[in-house]
């Protein structure tokens, strides 16, 4: 490490992921003994998308990291572990909708408005965010990583954090510095749906459609081969909508045109002609909807090495079927602030050398990642009865069972389990164990 009073570190990207580790590292560093810089690429740090889903775990690290006061002010009720609705799920893709089954967890989900979301961590940033910087090299020595910039800029660091998206540059150089120029993961990949995205204000709603229900209940609208998500944001002022639709034999082409665009809302219309009213109405009051190709990684073989770390987008970008990209990204900024804030130690700027800390976080998150990464896949397929016995189904089909949808469905509520049974502070608690054992062997 380069001689210096502080250890640097370098964080590219300011979206979630990169804005919640510089909240999460300032929040740990008690001794104010580290230098965080943020880089991004833009010139303004803008709304990207609209709602944004957490679940109970992550909502506990961002209580531990300081920003429970600040976030309840975001949302209609504060969080806590009753079983609360978290989707109410429908046949829609017929003129008469039939109710399959409610998805109860223990806590929830909450859910906010992308851009509040972001203004929030922003207000708690630690650090210097610098914009304008597209990350176009970097160059990794023994002792610092040398960090090369778009017009000429330049800056080096201890430790470099690719939280930069799906289109990862610091993904793109570190898989080509080791090797692998051919690796399937150096780009995202379409997996053949595109999503559609609007907020609608929930009185408008109301008067389009009096009374309906996703006015105040979370909501699934499940078809063949489509299917809408709708929930309530900005405390209940707004709904947020977003509809997908697959065509399973264009995964993994090339989509054509801009990834995100605005589209009309007849193109929506069209496509879900035939859709209960409940669906109709909604599509009807997104005024200047956007169409968004949904794309994911390969997984990837690691997630870190030696002085280089990938986190969030970069380093597992997946399909949104299971709300979790973000708090994954979240996640992945927590244990590894935990870790390095934890080898801080003494008159030490760091205890235990940062390759080591860098084989921790992958040990740690890399599995998990991965592992949602492959259940947001299976989860979107199930949600457009892309399953065994459904082959022969087809859209606006009014002869599926309804035991069919509910056991189907089961399985759904089956894949999320993980979200409020399991706890980010297993993870965390391991990463911090395998530090101290690290510890003490580097001192025998």
């Amino acid at each position: 490490m380069a001689s210096t009073e502080k250890f640097r570190i370098g964080i590219v990207g300011a979206g979630i992921g990169g804005l919640a580790l510089s909240v999460a590292l300032g929040f740990m560093d008690h001794e104010n003994r580290l230098d965080i810089k943020l880089y991004e690429a833009s010139s303004s740090i803008s709304e990207i998308g609209a709602g944004i889903n957490f679940w109970p775990r992550t909502w506990a690290i961002l209580k531990t990291i300081g920003l429970e006061e600040l976030l309840i002010r975001l949302l209609p009720q504060e969080p806590d572990d009753s079983p609360r609705l978290t989707f109410q799920l429908r046949k829609a893709d017929q003129a008469e909708g039939v109710h399959i089954r409610d998805i109860i967890m223990k806590g929830g989900a909450f859910r906010f408005h992308r851009a509040d979301f972001q203004q929030a961590l922003i207000s708690r940033l630690s650090g210097q965010l610098l914009l304008s910087h597209r990350l176009i090299s970097y160059e990794e020595t023994n002792n610092e990583v040398r960090l090369e910039f778009l017009h000429g800029k330049t800056a080096t660091c201890d430790l470099l954090v690719g939280m930069d998206g799906i289109k990862s540059a610091v993904r793109k150089f570190f898989l080509l510095k080791h090797g692998l120029p051919n690796s399937p993961s150096i780009h995202p990949i379409w997996t053949g749906t595109v999503a559609y995205r609007g907020l609608v204000p929930i009185k408008e709603l109301e008067a389009e459609l009096p009374g309906h229900r996703a006015v105040q209940t979370p909501m699934m609208y499940v078809g063949k081969l489509k299917h809408l998500v709708v929930y309530p944001v900005s405390k209940d002022e707004l709904v947020n909508i977003v509809a997908f639709s697959t065509d399973p034999g264009k995964r993994g082409t090339s989509y054509p045109g801009p990834t995100t665009s605005p589209c009309t809302q007849e193109e929506i219309l069209n496509l879900f002609d035939g859709w209960e009213a409940e669906v109709q109405a909604l599509l009807r009051c997104i005024e200047k909807p956007t169409k968004w190709a949904i794309r994911e990684l390969h997984p990837m073989p690691r997630y870190s090495h030696h002085r280089v770390i990938l986190g969030g987008d970069a380093a597992h970008a997946m399909t949104p079927h299971q709300g979790a990209g973000a708090g994954q990204a979240v996640e992945d900024a927590y244990i590894l602030a935990s870790l390095i804030c934890a080898n801080l130690r003494g008159n030490k700027i760091i205890e235990v050398p940062i390759a080591r800390i860098s084989e921790i976080y992958n040990a740690v998150r890399h599995p998990m990642g991965n592992h949602v990464l492959k259940a947001s896949q299976e989860t979107g397929m199930l949600c457009e009865l892309v399953a065994p016995g459904f082959e022969e189904v087809k859209e606006g089909d009014t002869e599926v069972p309804l035991e069919k949808l509910a056991e189907l469905f089961e399985l759904v509520g089956k894949n999320w389990d993980w979200v409020w049974k399991e706890s980010a502070e297993d993870g965390r608690r391991r990463a911090l164990e395998m530090l101290r054992f690290s510890r003490v062997a580097s001192k025998l």
